[in-house]
């Protein structure tokens, strides 16, 4: 028996042909496609988290211009109670159904996944040390979404990264109040703006 499959394994692999510089394009593309078509349908996560994350903006920002400075952090407690259960919730009703997943896939899956470790280790060290973490939160920021735009080939999440690298640099003329704002911009223009441009052609190609 087990000399039968070894005759039989040269001759399976010398009928498999090499494939053409043609056919490994279009794998890719392939690839890509369908990556992008899943960060697309996920462009839903993009878009709460940006909301998420203005809304918070914005409420701390105002909030300590009025005097409440003690309390004006609290707002960020939407993300774990609104944010997590929410994003758990679309996961299981949408993603019982996600399909074949790609290399591509795999790897913005890990991108994003480092992302969310290094965004905890930046609040736990500003946290310490005391000092303002958007700076840091738009770097990181900006080179998640920047990288995977690149590998998705989507200009306007290139666009997103390279906003959120503009943004940290501005950083450098602000007060850490105002960074607030500035963060707010860099998501309403880096999260949410290619979230709805992803979800626009995930439909448009649902659709077809």
């Amino acid at each position: 028996m087990f000399a039968l499959l070894f005759k039989l394994k040269p001759t399976i692999m010398t009928q498999e042909k090499p494939m053409t510089h043609e056919e490994s394009l279009e794998l890719i593309q392939s690839m890509i496609n369908t990556a992008r078509n899943k960060v697309a349908d996920d462009g839903f996560h993009l878009i709460l988290w940006g909301v998420i994350v203005i809304i918070c903006c914005l409420l701390n920002y105002f909030l300590f211009l009025a005097g409440y400075t003690s309390i004006a952090g609290l707002p960020w407690l939407f993300m774990p109670v609104v944010g997590v259960p929410l994003g758990i919730l679309y996961e299981r009703k949408f993603r019982k159904n996600s399909g074949v997943r790609t290399v591509v896939d795999t790897n913005i899956k890990y991108l994003w996944w480092s992302y969310g470790a290094a965004l905890f280790l930046v609040l736990f060290m500003s946290g310490t040390a005391q000092i303002s973490p958007i700076p840091y939160i738009l770097t990181i920021t900006g080179l998640v979404t920047f990288a995977s735009g690149l590998m998705l080939r989507f200009r306007p999440m290139i666009a997103g990264g390279i906003v959120f690298f503009a943004l940290t640099i501005a950083c450098l003329w602000v007060q850490p109040v105002d960074q607030l704002l500035l963060e707010a911009l860099g998501v309403l223009l880096g999260y949410i703006i290619p979230g709805i441009i992803l979800r626009r052609l995930y439909k448009s190609q649902s659709d077809v």
